[in-house]
């Protein structure tokens, strides 16, 4: 799981970016290869555009509700894809904990080893249950490897 790089307020160096509040402006394929990519581009042309998107307890399980909705059981063939579909809602997890960790981390906690916040250790456990409740149609690896990932990150 990633730890990201978060700013409260991004300003890239030479350019001021632009928060457009459009979400559903999203293309899907560009998790293929965006959400890695953290630079902005160095074209001459490059706009680069903030999507605004809610992270809240509700919203990550509504859409983890609806992806489970969307491919029903886990089986060889869309394996690969669901997992892929649960690794970005595991993203915005791990920056809703991080926030959240940042927002209620007292003197004590600076130099404990406590790494996750409790909002987020909750909504962990609500996401374990979701995804223990797939429906098994013969897949291998998910959502078993996953949801023991998140056990051991979490500590659940």
């Amino acid at each position: 799981m990633d730890h990201h790089e978060l700013d409260v307020c991004p300003e890239p160096p030479e350019k001021k970016p632009m928060f457009i509040n459009e979400p559903w402006l999203i293309d899907k394929y560009l998790y293929d290869y965006g959400p890695r990519k953290r630079e902005p581009e160095q074209q001459e042309d490059n706009i680069r555009v903030y999507i605004p998107m809610d992270l809240n307890r509700e919203a990550i399980l509504r859409r983890l509700q609806r992806i489970i909705g969307q491919y029903g059981e886990s089986n060889e063939e869309n394996e690969s894809d669901f997992r892929s579909d649960v690794d970005m809602l595991i993203e915005q997890i791990c920056i809703y904990d991080q926030i959240w960790y940042a927002r209620t981390i007292e003197e004590s906690d600076k130099i404990s080893t406590k790494k996750h916040s409790v909002k987020g250790i909750a909504l962990v456990k609500e996401f374990i249950k979701m995804l223990e409740s797939i429906p098994d149609g013969c897949a291998e690896l998910f959502p078993y490897e996953t949801i023991d990932e998140l056990k051991r990150e979490f500590e659940c």
